[in-house]
C-alpha cells in the first residue's frame, strides 16, 4: 500500500501550533516550496473550514485539508504535518495531530492517492503508530506497509 507521493520532505513535526490555521500552513508548507500549490490554495482550504466547519476532521486525531481543483494548483500532492500537542478545529473539540494537506489538478487523478491513504487510515492501529512516531522515518515506514 505504498504511498509514494508522500516523502520525507513532505513531512514536518512539530510539537504544537497556535491555532487550525496555523496548523494548515505549516502543512501545506512543503506543498508550497516545491510548487504543488499556489498561496491561494492555502486560503481556500482555510475558507473551506471556516464556512463548512471542521468536516476535515475525518477521524479522530486526523484531519485532511483541502479544496477544489482550481487555478491553484499545479500537481497532485500529499503532505503531513504531525504534532506532539493536538489542535482544536472547532469548540465542540474535533482534534487532530495528524494534519494532512491534499491537492489535486482535477476530479479525479488524485483517487489513487486517496485509497492508499485510506488504506492507512483505515487501521487504528496505524494511527496510533503514527501518533507515536518520533521522526519521519517511521512514519515513511508505516505508509510503506508490507509492500
Amino acid at each position: 500500500m505504498a504511498l509514494d507521493t508522500l516523502t520525507k520532505d513532505k513531512i514536518t513535526m512539530k510539537e504544537k501550533v497556535n491555532d487550525w490555521q496555523e496548523a494548515i500552513y505549516i502543512a501545506a508548507e512543503p506543498l508550497l516550496a516545491q510548487n504543488y500549490i499556489e498561496p491561494g490554495y492555502v486560503e481556500s482550504m482555510i475558507d473551506s473550514v471556516k464556512t463548512l466547519g471542521p468536516y476535515i476532521v475525518i477521524a479522530p486525531n486526523v484531519a485532511i485539508a483541502h479544496a477544489r481543483p482550481d487555478n491553484y494548483v499545479n500537481k497532485v500532492g500529499i503532505s503531513l504535518l504531525k504534532l506532539g500537542v493536538p489542535i482544536n478545529f472547532s469548540e465542540k473539540g474535533h482534534e487532530a495531530a495528524l494534519i494532512f494537506v491534499f491537492c489535486s489538478t482535477d476530479h479525479t487523478s488524485h483517487l489513487t492517492i486517496l485509497k492508499q491513504l485510506a488504506q492507512v487510515l483505515g487501521d487504528t492501529q496505524h494511527i496510533e503508530a503514527l501518533m507515536q512516531s518520533q521522526d519521519k522515518e517511521a512514519i515513511i515506514t508505516i505508509f510503506k506497509g508490507d509492500d
